[in-house]
């Protein structure tokens, strides 16, 4: 009989263990709902990225609105020393910024004057080998001093035999 009781009650806590896992994945599963339903802004230590970002690039300054993106092949390989040219398009001749992306084929460019229009501001990709394909440009349109993101994708130009 002593054995019999100490069976009901290893099986008794194996239900409590049960029931309290079910609680434990039934609240994971409203917290994610709930992150679902509510958008924040993208937050780096404590605070909003692209604000942060455009403070410490001097956006908020003289310089105007900076851009930032990546150079990748169609694979998304990052395309290291890639030229990346900022050109402000019906400006001022020399009106542009000629830069190489780094190792991982990141770039960062400063702002081209405040009285710049990011609109108006052309960013071309180019290495040796390769075309670009594509570009992808982002604004964050709640804040006209946000950097600008414009990612290149170039696909390797096969050689001609």
């Amino acid at each position: 009989m002593g054995r019999r009781r100490e069976r009901i009650r290893a099986s008794d806590g194996e239900a409590d263990m049960k029931a309290k896992l079910i609680g434990l994945g039934g609240i994971a599963i409203l917290g994610f709902a709930a992150s679902a339903l509510f958008s924040l802004p993208a937050m780096a230590n404590g605070g909003d990225f692209f604000n942060e970002l455009s403070e410490s690039w001097g956006a908020n300054s003289d310089t105007g609105v900076p851009y930032f993106g990546w150079v990748r092949d169609a694979k998304g390989k990052a395309i290291p020393r890639a030229i990346v040219t900022a050109t402000v398009v019906g400006g001022v001749d020399g009106q542009a910024v000629t830069i190489i992306s780094d190792n991982l084929g990141h770039y960062k460019i400063p702002g081209l004057g405040k009285e710049v229009d990011p609109k108006t501001v052309l960013i071309e990709c180019a290495k040796a080998g390769y075309r670009t394909v594509s570009q992808d440009r982002r604004v964050l349109r709640t804040m006209p001093k946000a950097p600008v993101e414009v990612d290149c994708k170039l696909q390797s130009m096969a050689p001609v035999s």
